[in-house]
């Protein structure tokens, strides 16, 4: 049986390759979903897409907040990494919150508007 090294670094290498891991499956994930979101007949295919890429966007934030998290070098370093993470993630879910209401208003005006 492998020995266990619980040291630090030991401890950082193992959570960088399961990040790592994570990162890859996620991308194939997205990859999946915007194949299926690119062949889809539906009308919404393309606010779809769009969420689709806001949340691609989130992921990718908190995946690279696990990095920085891992090479913390104490608890007040890892408490202002999520600090600034948070304070960064409202005024990106700001930001997409406008973009969202933003295309809402024109497909619902485009639903009420004049034929031709």
């Amino acid at each position: 049986m492998a020995e266990v090294n619980p040291s630090a670094e030991n401890m950082r290498t193992m959570l960088s390759e399961a990040l790592g891991r994570l990162r890859k499956a996620n991308a194939d994930y997205f990859e999946l979903l915007e194949k299926g979101l690119s062949a889809s007949p539906l009308p919404i295919a393309n606010q779809a897409r769009e969420l689709c890429s806001f949340m691609q966007r989130n992921v990718t934030a908190t995946f690279d907040l696990g990095d920085k998290l891992i090479q913390a070098k104490d608890v007040p370093e890892a408490l202002k990494l999520q600090g600034e993470f948070f304070q960064e993630q409202m005024r990106a879910l700001t930001d997409q919150a406008r973009t969202v209401g933003e295309s809402a208003m024109k497909a619902a005006g485009g639903m009420f508007g004049p034929k031709s």
